[in-house]
């Protein structure tokens, strides 16, 4: 019976709005059951049994993710190389990833696992008359 009398303090409207702020502080779902004083495993449970709770926390987070966001965003308009690589590499990271992906004539990405070696014996040894240029 403790737990129910529990949840009714957290999916009240003041529980739910508090529960919020605790996401937008950008604390973790542990460090909330920390907070309010129950085992994870309840607050996954009370999150399935009540949509609003669930709803409280991911709202939460998504204010802290866009705040984050928002912040990188004004630093790389000021210059901060570090910032701008960041942003670059994560909203457009077809042009500008560290890792490009290689594709293929059909379109499908290829691995250098399967590329074919080339064979050694087709290769002209170094030195030979293939690498001299030809003065003529």
């Amino acid at each position: 019976m403790a737990n129910l009398s529990k949840i009714t303090e957290w999916n009240s409207p003041q529980g739910l709005l508090l529960l919020q702020r605790y996401a937008m502080y950008g604390m973790t779902q542990k460090e909330i059951c920390d907070a309010i004083g129950v085992p994870e495993r309840t607050f996954r449970r009370w999150c399935h049994q009540d949509p609003r709770i669930k709803q409280a926390i991911s709202s939460g987070g998504d204010v802290a993710v866009a705040a984050v966001a928002n912040a990188l965003f004004k630093k790389a308009q000021n210059g901060d190389l570090g910032a701008i690589c960041f942003f670059l590499k994560n909203r457009d990271p077809a042009h500008w990833s560290d890792h490009p992906e290689m594709r293929g004539q059909d379109g499908k990405v290829v691995f250098v696992d399967d590329i074919p070696a080339a064979n050694p014996a087709a290769q002209p040894p170094a030195g030979s008359e293939a690498d001299q240029p030809d003065h003529t």
